[in-house]
């Protein structure tokens, strides 16, 4: 086994310079699609809180990074359905993670590093032995279900052949062999006899260690606390100092005789484990965070599947096709808050191509499904491009160099602007950046003006999207702007479809019932305010008969 033994990644093939990516998706993007609920909804809950945390930033960050690369994307989402399909092995390798991760959090080599020190750190010896002994038992427990699984996925397999190959290196070998035989040497010391010379007065005058001994003392402690001044409590015999040095501290001679001797002890394990000082976790550094990550993925799937929602390997599409389609495709984040819940999921086709569509006006009822739409547009390419599965029955897209998105302004203005300003400026913000090949995502976008003054600003990003080629989703309450689509395509130069879906209103309970559906079609030319002022009670109708049974005329 060589100083850093050279593993796969899951989350990466061998192709130079196929990891040497970095974060694209903005904090804007990354809390208008709710990555940190699904980050989260990754991690098990069982998975103890000192891990959870790494687990879910670890989770949130290959998320925001929208690999491009149709290789990395295909490669990932191989290893899920190897482990998707084999729950014997992520059962195994579930129970295996907390030691990998502890393995992870190894400073590789910088807790024991050998010196000329005649007197080496007890604790660092030990814990060296201990690194050592849980680096053996990870790669031999890795190494055997490994080669009982079924494995298809290039990554799995990568990693099935150079765990063998690790383990059965004539160095990794020597290392299994020698362990037992250094771990048993330091058990030879489980405790201490000293003896304790009292004078005439019955006070201790001197103190010597007489040996050492395999078996541990049984007994209270309380009076070896008061010798050694363990316990601050106590003023000791001959106290207990912490630390070497200090302008307050004394040499306690009996630790010291006692860390000599026992250093002739731990001896011969230093000089044995000075074989093996390039031996180190660093190999294995990635692999638990990866691994975490990749069964969280295939975890989810199971869950959701189990709930009666589909979820599928997605195809990668050409990027310069600008396209997608996904097959009934849901809100990933709203099927997790609705796991536990009795609340029925409604699924949506998701569709960007040049003739049908590549920039959708999306119009119709308040709380009719569309923030839920949009969210599930960005979230189910950022699963994708995270080569994960996506949330639909069948999918394939094209994917983008960036998301943008611009949803309801939260209150986080810059002082002295109005809202109207905010959106302009974060509107400027998405075009200076985007290109044809980024996906853009606007949620009520101008808002904060007249819709007079809205429509013919909407009108012109809406044509502006056109004339970029970007895929793009623009929910707004102007049914005008969706009206328009048919002029807009044909006053406005570019090679995609500017289109009108809607949000589609039910018949059995009325008119205005909501369906969550969404199709592509003309607007229905109302939002719909006046019901939802009447669901409130906060009609005209309904206020003034309100004001005169508070306020009845005069007899």
């Amino acid at each position: 086994m060589t100083a850093a033994p050279h593993l796969p990644r899951l989350l990466w093939p061998a192709s130079p310079g196929s990891h040497l990516q970095r974060p694209r998706l903005s904090e804007e993007a990354t809390r208008d699609l709710d990555l940190a609920t699904i980050a989260a909804a990754m991690v098990s809950s069982d998975t103890p809180s000192a891990r959870r945390g790494a687990r879910e930033r670890f989770a949130l960050n290959v998320l925001r990074q929208l690999t491009q690369d149709p290789a990395v994307i295909r490669y990932r989402v191989a290893v899920v359905t190897d482990l998707l399909r084999q729950p014997a092995l992520r059962k195994q390798l579930t129970e295996l993670l907390p030691s990998l991760e502890e393995l992870g959090s190894m400073p590789n080599g910088e807790r024991y590093r050998p010196t000329a020190d005649p007197s080496p750190s007890l604790e660092r010896v030990a814990r060296r032995l201990a690194d050592l002994e849980l680096l053996v038992d990870v790669v031999v427990r890795l190494d055997q279900m490994l080669l009982e699984a079924d494995c298809a996925s290039d990554g799995l397999r990568a990693l099935t052949l150079a765990i063998g190959e690790m383990r059965h290196s004539s160095s990794f070998e020597s290392l299994e062999q020698e362990l037992p035989g250094l771990r048993a040497t330091l058990a030879t010391v489980r405790s201490v006899t000293v003896g304790i010379n009292l004078g005439a007065d019955l006070l201790p005058t001197s103190a010597t260690i007489l040996g050492f001994s395999s078996e541990a003392v049984e007994g209270r402690r309380s009076l070896l606390w008061r010798l050694l001044g363990d316990n601050p409590e106590y003023r000791g015999i001959s106290p207990l100092q912490r630390g070497e040095g200090g302008p307050r501290s004394r040499s306690n001679e009996l630790l010291r005789d006692l860390r000599q001797l026992l250093g002739r002890v731990v001896e011969p394990v230093r000089s044995a484990l000075e074989q093996y000082d390039h031996v180190n976790a660093s190999a294995l550094r990635e692999l638990g965070a990866e691994l975490a990550f990749l069964l969280g993925a295939a975890n989810l799937v199971e869950q959701l599947r189990e709930c009666g929602l589909p979820m599928c390997p997605p195809e990668p599409l050409l990027a310069t096709d600008r396209r997608a389609r996904l097959d009934e495709a849901y809100d990933l984040s709203l099927a997790i808050a609705s796991r536990s819940a009795e609340s029925r999921i409604v699924t949506n086709t998701i569709m960007f191509d040049a003739a049908r569509g590549r920039v959708w006006v999306l119009t119709g009822p308040n709380h009719g499904g569309k923030t839920t739409y949009i969210r599930a547009v960005g979230v189910a390419q950022v699963l994708f491009q995270a080569g994960l599965y996506v949330p639909a029955r069948a999918a394939g897209l094209s994917p983008v160099d960036a998301i943008y998105t611009h949803f309801p302004a939260r209150e986080d203005a810059h002082p002295g602007q109005g809202r109207l300003d905010a959106e302009a400026e974060r509107l400027a913000t998405i075009f200076r950046g985007a290109t044809e090949h980024s996906l853009i995502l606007l949620n009520e976008a101008l808002a904060g003006t007249s819709a007079l003054e809205a429509l013919d600003l909407a009108r012109g990003i809406v044509r502006a999207l056109r004339v970029l080629g970007a895929r793009a989703v623009y929910v707004t309450h102007l049914h005008e702007l969706a009206a328009a689509v048919e002029d807009i395509n044909a006053s406005t130069p570019g090679d995609g479809t500017v289109a009108s879906l809607v949000a589609v209103a039910g018949e059995g309970a009325g008119l205005h019932a909501r369906t969550y559906l969404i199709r592509p079609g003309p607007p229905a030319g109302t939002s719909y305010a006046a019901e939802i002022a009447e669901q409130h009670g906060i009609s005209f109708e309904q206020l003034a008969r309100l004001l005169r049974e508070r306020h009845p005329p005069p007899a």
